[in-house]
């Protein structure tokens, strides 16, 4: 899944041919497809049993802006016009970061959730990421503008690209953002266990730290291969990482989802109270004064 600071026409014929780009696009495609539909059921009950909320937007956004990317990048991969390419260049990265953006915004309104919409935490997790939808705006905007004045090949690739420090800006923000995530809902989650002494795998599925951990693992190996990748083309993967960061959002929410509705098979000995905020709805008043100062909620 190519983005218009692909690789240059030179290293891409060098060092990874269309048949390599196309290989990546596919396992790509491949992994969207097989996760809605192996998830579909529980998607139509979610969809059809909730009402209108912005964890659902952000949930639809992170579920079907995939399937506009695939569609782009074919269409990139297949136009026979040239002079369509900076159009489809710069919608592919536009939804690019409107992906990335959902998908962490899930993951701090989870650990902003954890906390009991707790103040400090509210601003420590604004500030960066705030930071970070600053440096992900300005670099789609660069992008946009490179576009215009770049000269495409067949299959859309451009003739030049955006310096690598410029596009690493916004993963060290984002990086510093999953650190901060990863740390707030870890020591929420040992705090826990500590006062009760549940099952640590439990707590574990219960505050999502599986995907948390994978999204910060996703983030340093696209880190790694924009910095030390050779021929400029840490981009393709870096696309990847945006789609998989996408696709780990939405499982967790509706994991989360399914984990209210079977709170009390799933952990009888605990308080039903314990799991009022698993599917994410972010009813702020109704929360605050449901969940005591002294509890951990589910999300």
């Amino acid at each position: 899944m190519n983005s218009h600071y692909a690789p240059t026409a030179a290293v891409q014929n060098e060092l990874l041919p269309p048949r390599g780009i196309n290989n990546v696009f596919v396992v790509v495609a491949t992994s969207v497809v097989y996760d809605f539909v192996t998830n579909l059921g529980d998607e139509l009950d979610y969809l059809m049993g909730s009402r209108m909320t912005l964890a659902k937007g952000l949930f639809l956004g992170c579920r079907y802006t995939p399937f506009v990317l695939c569609a782009l990048h074919a269409q990139m991969e297949f136009s026979p016009r040239i002079e369509d390419c900076p159009g489809l260049a710069e919608s592919n990265i536009l939804f690019l970061g409107i992906l990335l953006l959902c998908a962490e915004c899930i993951f701090v309104l989870r650990t902003y959730a954890l906390w009991n919409c707790d103040r400090r935490v509210r601003i420590a997790l604004l500030i960066l990421y705030s930071a970070f939808f600053c440096g992900t705006a300005v670099l789609v905007l660069a992008c946009g503008l490179q576009s215009k004045v770049t000269d495409f090949t067949a299959g859309c690739f451009s003739s030049t690209s955006i310096p690598v420090n410029f596009i690493l800006a916004p993963y060290i923000l984002l990086l510093l953002l999953e650190i901060e995530i990863v740390g707030l809902t870890f020591y929420r989650m040992i705090r826990y266990y500590r006062a009760t002494r549940c099952r640590l795998l439990t707590l574990m599925a219960q505050y999502s730290m599986a995907y948390i951990l994978a999204g910060l693992l996703f983030t340093l190996a696209n880190i790694v291969a924009i910095c030390f990748v050779p021929g400029d083309y840490g981009p393709v993967l870096e696309a990847s990482q945006i789609v998989a960061q996408g696709l780990l959002a939405t499982r967790m929410q509706l994991d989360l989802w399914k984990l209210n509705r079977h709170s009390l098979e799933m952990a009888p000995t605990l308080d039903s109270t314990e799991y009022e905020q698993t599917d994410l709805e972010f009813e702020l008043s109704q929360r605050a004064s449901a969940v005591p100062s002294g509890t951990v909620p589910a999300t």
